[in-house]
């Protein structure tokens, strides 16, 4: 079975804009929002775990580096970075990704909030930035060069996510991740629902609608794009986006080397080829 059409950059920036333009002609005060995952989506791999490819590390995950620093008090010592990725990948296989994922922004706990929004926004600035999808970069831009107000929706921790502000130029608050709550500046085990993993993320997508439209009563509010790169963790706020009636255009939900689509999902989404090269297979 062969996968979906290939859509290209430019032909999915010309349409959003003109579903953008086409919205504003009626309701000129119109509040338009983008939402996107991060890692595989934007970035080539994953902020948490790093990147390795052919054997080689690509670039180290902000899990090991604030590990290294000593920001973990469960995993210290030799070989404690891999001991933590041990018990992740028994959580993945055992138990569950809505489990696993929560693990890797919990095992800070009692960490300083700031020590660790420092690490990784020096962390996204010297390297990860670099590792940014060049295709997936355009259409950011893009989308923000025209006024669309974009959130990302991440399965790692808003810590680490928080660090991509300003490689990604946009507010802290517009980039989302799995929480915890902090006492006295120092980091809990304690998770803030909803937790942005599958259909959590679809719950924090709406969270954030409501919050816009509380914010600026007199402007309505539009979902007009989304990004992804797994159907299990994106594929329902992607597919709640894709089936949104809108007042002019159509919303375009677009994944990202994310391979043959789900019966569930089929017809719902654009696919797109991304590499780090630039070129779009």
């Amino acid at each position: 079975m062969s996968g979906p059409a290939l859509t290209h950059t430019p032909g999915l920036l010309a349409e959003l804009i003109d579903t953008r333009s086409a919205i504003l002609e009626r309701l000129p005060r119109a509040r338009l929002l983008a939402f996107w995952d991060l890692d595989g989506t934007l970035l080539a791999g994953d902020c948490s775990e790093g990147s390795v490819e052919g054997g080689r590390t690509q670039f180290p995950g902000l899990v090991q580096l604030a590990i290294e620093r000593g920001l973990s008090a469960d995993y210290r010592g030799p070989r404690a970075h891999e001991r933590c990725m041990g018990h992740y990948a028994w959580l993945r296989e055992h138990v569950g990704a809505w489990m696993a994922y929560p693990f890797l922004a919990q095992v800070f706990a009692g960490a300083d909030e700031r020590e660790l929004l420092d690490l990784a926004a020096e962390h996204f600035d010297s390297t990860l930035s670099r590792f940014y999808f060049p295709s997936s970069s355009r259409l950011f831009e893009g989308l923000a060069d025209c006024g669309i107000e974009q959130h990302i929706l991440s399965a790692s921790a808003e810590i680490f996510v928080r660090g991509a502000a300003e490689s990604l130029g946009v507010a802290p608050a517009q980039l989302h991740g799995i929480r915890v709550r902090t006492r006295c500046g120092l980091l809990t085990r304690d998770l803030i629902h909803p937790v942005t993993y599958a259909a959590g993320k679809l719950d924090r997508m709406h969270d954030i609608v409501l919050k816009a439209e509380a914010e600026t009563p007199e402007r309505p509010v539009f979902i007009i794009g989304a990004f992804g790169d797994s159907y299990d963790n994106d594929g329902p706020f992607m597919a709640h986006v894709s089936r949104t009636a809108l007042p002019a255009g159509r919303p375009l939900a677009v994944m990202v080397n994310a391979g043959i689509v789900p019966d569930d999902y089929r017809g719902l989404f654009r696919s797109a080829r991304h590499t780090l090269d630039g070129a779009e297979a």
